[in-house]
């Protein structure tokens, strides 16, 4: 009965798991992000080459040429970074798009950043020189455009999308064109009934909301949802709460870092955003949880800090097959590529070797955590793709901060003296 009972606890999570990662906006915010990603990170190299390189503690920061350069790197951080909520918007909305079935994916992403746009106020509050503030129409800052009005522009373009393909469906609401008239053309028209009245809908919101509550929905936004979310990340349970999640996720098979990511890349890109721009103004970076934050030191080797288990294995497992598929795994996994050891071993679905894999990684983040926090290492500031190997990882993602290298082993030391126990165990296992 017990077995019976653990069987349908597994099929329920297993089942409950998938159903969250097939549906359909969720997919739309994990394929969106991953759609963005090398953007991110060319960004994130061109901030640590000012600062590790051209700026004025850099390598070449002695020269004047090579601070001009620095105008170089900074706009393309601009190009990218400082419009990555309009850019979500639209690979968001295209994504959804496609997962609802809609013929004209490209427009729905367009209608993805106007979703957005109609959800920003006409005019923008700007300091000038004598200390007094003035409203100015049709302008937007960065600080709506960046990372930083990323939720909006998500939120926006799922609401604008998601009704945009709803109307889109209603044939009533469809212009007839003749057959004559190029198909182009005539999609064109076809959505532009579902379109005026999404539009009316969003722009009667945001009207509400600015006379009725006397605010502005991007303030809401930060206040209510973004702060909490950023804060809460922040906070030692936070990012164990993640981290856990992800790993047990991994322990039945699933992908938990991908599956998750939905949720926690917003949240994560948000954290690093603030530390760029803080390291750009030359001032103390407020977060210690960011994306390469864990990419560095909770998923070494991948997720479940499977590099250690590697380690444990050739150290001390007398399995012949534990010890071929470590061999076969030990290069994919210093590119962070996890899949051969834990689908090969396996450590899915094992009962014994899923405990140090939630664990693990808990334990490196908390030493992570602390030590970041103590100011031992510096925080992270520059995304790195996570194929990066281990160690250089570390460097690279704390803006050339050696002691992060050092960190990185001390957490593969401990990570791989958490695992040897149980490795033993699994070999006693054999024997019987």
């Amino acid at each position: 009965m017990e077995n019976k009972d653990k069987n349908r606890f597994v099929q329920a999570l297993l089942l409950g798991a998938n159903k969250f990662a097939a549906q359909k906006h969720i997919m739309a915010i994990r394929d969106g992000f991953i759609t963005l990603m090398p953007a991110t990170i060319i960004a994130s190299f061109w901030v640590l080459i000012n600062n590790l390189v051209l700026g004025t503690n850099g390598l070449l920061g002695k020269y004047a040429w090579a601070a001009k350069l620095t105008a170089v790197g900074n706009q393309v951080y601009n190009a990218m970074m400082g419009i990555l909520a309009i850019l979500i918007a639209f690979t968001i909305g295209e994504r959804l798009a496609r997962a609802y079935g809609d013929e004209d994916t490209i427009f729905a992403g367009v209608f993805g950043v106007i979703s957005f746009f109609i959800m920003l106020p006409a005019t923008l509050s700007v300091a000038t020189l004598k200390g007094k503030t003035v409203d100015v129409a049709a302008i937007f800052s960065q600080n709506e455009t960046s990372a930083t009005g990323m939720f909006l522009a998500m939120i926006a373009s799922l609401l604008g999308v998601t009704l945009l393909c709803k109307f889109n469906k209603n044939k009533h609401l469809r212009i007839k064109m003749p057959d004559s008239v190029p198909p182009a053309l005539a999609k064109s028209f076809n959505v532009l009934i579902p379109a005026f009245i999404v539009s009316f809908i969003l722009a009667l919101i945001e009207f509400i909301v600015e006379i009725g509550l006397s605010a502005n929905i991007p303030d809401l936004i930060v206040k209510f949802f973004q702060a909490p979310l950023v804060g809460g990340f922040q906070t030692l349970f936070g990012v164990l709460t993640y981290v856990f999640l992800s790993n047990l996720l991994w322990a039945f098979g699933l992908h938990g870092t991908f599956i998750l990511g939905s949720v926690g890349e917003p949240i994560l890109l948000t954290s690093l955003q603030q530390n760029m721009d803080a390291l750009k103004q030359g001032i103390s970076l407020p977060n210690i949880v960011t994306k390469p934050f864990l990419d560095a030191f909770a998923w070494c080797g991948g997720g479940g800090m499977l590099l250690c288990l590697i380690l444990a294995v050739l150290i001390a497992s007398k399995r012949d097959d534990y010890r071929t598929i470590a061999k076969i795994g030990l290069v994919p996994s210093f590119f962070n590529v996890s899949e051969p050891i834990m689908f090969g071993m396996p450590v899915i679905f094992n009962p014994v070797l899923g405990i140090p894999l939630i664990i693990t990684p808990m334990v490196t983040t908390t030493i992570a955590y602390f030590a970041t926090a103590a100011g031992l290492v510096a925080r992270t500031s520059v995304l790195t793709p996570w194929t990066t190997p281990t160690i250089i990882s570390g460097y690279l993602s704390t803006n050339g901060d050696w002691r992060a290298s050092v960190l990185q082993i001390i957490l593969i030391a401990i990570g791989t003296l958490i695992y040897l126990p149980f490795v033993r165990f699994a070999n006693r296992m054999q024997e019987v």
